[in-house]
């Protein structure tokens, strides 16, 4: 069992089909490579061994029997600690709630239950899954697999982490700034953000940026993207948003001829000279290898603009949070107490002023896709930075704010967009670096075909980090 955690979901499913491998020995197999990665790393921070043995030994029985319930059946994975497994604690790496269990499941974990998946244990997050990098005060940090003394990112920084490193091929997680997005692109795997309501959501936290966060998975190849996609998308009545997301959906078309935007800077903002090199190399495998129609193309967003909203109105959220918890100044990370301030001051009036000014920015979107089919851009501006710090403090050896490294992001959050994060192509022994394409709403299924297109002719799944 000393090479299961080099197989992708798809290839377990496979292998459970064929006999060569039981659902059990790949649990057991995950398992052994998390005690043997996760102390160095801090990536799953709880584990229901008697829960998952239990959805293990169930999945075997309908192998045996010829009753599978589809491609994620007996597949072991992970699910970010912001959202609801019920009977499991979910913290939202907050002291707020430490002892918290989740009385129910959200749908999409429901949905990965019903396919038979394997939920094993729940990864690390910042406090309220609101940090560019992962650590907290009831977990502590969490660090990056190519190197323990830099960052896998954040908010999904375990859920990168214990992919990247082989603990289980799958990781369900959260993207509300680019919180799939730039993790992924800092150790080397593949994300998605699906577009808003894709993925319907009725039961867990309160959102702190109305809905800017999206679910979405982690995983090492593209088809496993799609196998988990496939599990958890879908409408829901419960989730009005996802009815209106189902009909927005679109089937693909032609790769060739694709009209493919390429963005390295937003306004005066540093990028890394690293980052930028790797994403025009990206740009070439797709006009070079795929027949798209490549060209240099502006930001379609207001970089400034996308960090205020994304400010205040999570900042809106982080109040709601607090309140009802009277030693909330105590209990909560003292880096996030000043925007639970501003939330808490701010007038209703404002707070309109702010959904007024996205609604109009979410109208201008069309104009964005009149001459362009797809963006890509970075994922960050920044390479991983030391693990303990929040933010990096230079690029390019200059100063940059908190925000520095997440330029490139937080826009598709803003317009609802889904986006995939894949690796560039780098050296063996480089850090990796990671780009995203940025499609039109309901261009989910378009971003993973181009996708798998790339990866066929760019691969890196075997290229794995030292860990």
């Amino acid at each position: 069992m000393s090479d299961i955690w080099r197989q992708s979901a798809a290839e377990m499913a496979s292998a459970f089909t064929s006999g060569d491998l039981s659902p059990v020995e790949a649990l057991e197999g995950c398992l052994d490579r998390l005690e043997a990665t996760n102390p160095r790393l801090n990536a799953v921070v709880t584990i229901d061994h008697v829960a998952a043995h239990a959805a293990a030994r169930a999945s075997e029985a309908r192998y045996q029997s010829g009753r599978a319930l589809g491609p994620l059946d007996g597949v072991p994975l992970t699910i970010k600690d912001n959202l609801y497994v019920g009977g499991m604690r979910a913290t939202w790496g907050s002291l707020l709630f430490e002892d918290f269990v989740a009385p129910r499941d959200d749908i999409a974990v429901a949905r990965l239950r019903e396919a038979g998946a394997v939920i094993a244990g729940k990864t690390n997050t910042p406090e309220f899954a609101i940090s560019g990098h992962t650590d907290n005060r009831v977990f502590g940090v969490s660090r990056n697999p190519w190197d323990t003394a830099l960052t896998p990112g954040g908010s999904s920084g375990g859920a990168v982490a214990s992919v990247a490193a082989g603990m289980f091929p799958l990781a369900i997680a959260t993207d509300a700034g680019g919180s799939i997005r730039r993790p992924v692109s800092y150790t080397g795997l593949a994300g998605i953000r699906p577009s808003t309501g894709h993925v319907a959501r009725a039961f867990g936290f309160a959102p702190l940026a109305l809905d800017f966060q999206a679910i979405g998975p982690v995983a090492r190849t593209v088809a496993d993207l799609r196998l988990a996609l496939d599990v958890i998308a879908g409408p829901d009545p419960r989730d009005r948003l996802s009815l209106a997301a189902s009909r927005a959906q679109r089937p693909s078309r032609d790769i060739a001829g694709l009209r493919i935007g390429l963005v390295t800077e937003a306004g005066n903002a540093l990028v890394d000279r690293a980052i930028v090199s790797a994403v025009e190399a990206a740009a070439t495998a797709f006009s070079g290898d795929l027949g798209c129609v490549v060209e240099r193309s502006r930001p379609p967003y207001d970089a400034d603009e996308i960090a205020m909203l994304f400010a205040n109105l999570s900042a809106t959220g982080l109040a709601r949070v607090v309140l009802g918890h009277d030693d909330w100044r105590d209990r909560v990370d003292p880096g996030v107490i000043p925007a639970i301030e501003i939330g808490l001051e701010m007038a209703a009036s404002d707070y309109v002023a702010l959904i007024d000014r996205l609604g109009t920015l979410r109208s201008s979107v069309p104009a964005y896709f009149e001459r362009v089919d797809v963006y890509l851009l970075p994922a960050s501006a920044a390479m991983p930075w030391p693990a303990e710090d929040r933010f990096p403090l230079t690029i390019n050896g200059r100063d940059i704010g908190p925000r520095g490294a997440a330029i490139f992001t937080p826009f598709v959050n803003a317009l609802g967009l889904p986006a995939v994060c894949l690796p560039a192509p780098c050296g063996n022994d480089a850090m990796p670096i990671g780009f995203q394409l940025v499609g039109n709403y309901g261009d989910d299924e378009l971003l993973l075909d181009l996708a798998e297109r790339y990866e066929e002719a760019r691969p890196w799944r075997d290229r794995r980090p030292a860990i």
